[in-house]
């Protein structure tokens, strides 16, 4: 997932559907997220996107 704003650009989260405002892409694979999406880990809700909330979650490249 790919967040864009003052946050680091790439996280990662799992993403439940209720957070899934639409598919886009040339494929549908991308997703826009809601404003206060929440982020998972292994099955466990990490919170609410924040820096506090992003700073716990595993980054990747």
């Amino acid at each position: 997932m790919v967040y864009g704003g003052d946050l680091p650009t790439y996280f990662k989260s799992d993403v439940m559907d209720e957070d899934i405002v639409c598919p886009t892409g040339v494929d549908g694979k991308k997703m826009l997220l809601y404003d206060d999406f929440n982020c998972w880990e292994d099955g466990c809700l990490v919170g609410k996107v924040s820096p506090e909330t992003i700073s716990r979650l595993p980054k990747c490249n």
